[in-house]
């Protein structure tokens, strides 16, 4: 038990670190590979949780399609001037104030959720954790969410050729 919990500390604080340096790093393609590591250290906070098929969504998913997206829209941007300028804007603190206030509100909502029992409340649903079950779930009330993120992509796809594009004119 000890040692879960101590692996479980260390992937989260790891977690949080690839998180603030991905967001730090001057050169986008550094930071893609914190994000990576990001992605890596919640599969296995997924897999303490005997959560397998969600550690193998995140590394499939995340860190194999979504991510290599990411890096083929920053490589056809062509960044290479993103790294002379600095790399917050005059609103960092305003940033950091909201995200100091998102994670005190997110700490004080798991105390008003179940302050005794320290975990969410039993809906009486029971979940047996299959995949056709989770399907069913993801794919009945969540379809439109689910379609609604795929036409992000697509628009942040459609932007990128757009501004490759035009900085393709200029030159």
């Amino acid at each position: 038990m000890l040692t879960a919990q101590a692996v479980f500390y260390y992937m989260a604080a790891a977690s949080v670190a690839s998180g603030l340096l991905a967001v730090t790093r001057r050169n986008p393609v550094q930071s893609m590979l914190w994000v990576l590591a990001l992605f890596l250290h919640v599969a296995g906070i997924f897999l303490l949780l005997s959560a397998e098929f969600l550690a193998a969504v995140q590394v499939i998913v995340y860190a194999g399609a979504i991510l290599i997206f990411y890096l083929f829209v920053v490589m056809l941007l062509d960044l290479p001037d993103e790294e002379a300028k600095p790399r917050f804007g005059k609103h960092w603190p305003f940033a950091a104030c909201v995200g100091v206030a998102t994670t005190l509100l997110a700490w004080l909502a798991q105390g008003a959720v179940a302050p005794a029992a320290g975990r969410l409340p039993d809906t009486g649903a029971a979940f047996t954790g299959s995949v056709a079950e989770l399907g069913k779930a993801l794919f009945g009330p969540f379809a439109l969410p689910f379609e609604l993120a795929s036409l992000v992509l697509l628009a942040a796809i459609v932007g990128a050729v757009v501004l490759a594009r035009k900085r393709g004119e200029r030159t």
